[in-house]
């Protein structure tokens, strides 16, 4: 079955992106993106009302995180199919 995964920008610096991530309408943690190495840093993890587990999402997110550090963009919302 595929779920829908989204990352939203919370927050930006010149130095890191903040973004939560989860389903359409739920937010299974929160990551902080590093730009300058691609880094990525846990911030927050709940598992309350996603479908999935917050590793999933973490197994998603963190590959689409690297490429925007990659293109050097971060965009304010991205959503897909895993």
């Amino acid at each position: 079955m595929a779920l829908p995964v989204t990352l939203r920008k919370v927050d930006e610096t010149p130095r890191y992106c903040l973004y939560d991530l989860g389903a359409e309408d739920t937010v299974a943690g929160r990551v902080k993106l590093y730009k300058a190495s691609g880094d990525v840093e846990v911030v927050r993890l709940s598992g309350e009302g996603v479908p999935a587990g917050p590793p999933f999402y973490l197994a998603q997110g963190v590959p689409r995180l690297r490429t925007y550090c990659e293109r050097d963009r971060y965009p304010d919302e991205d959503t897909w199919t895993a």
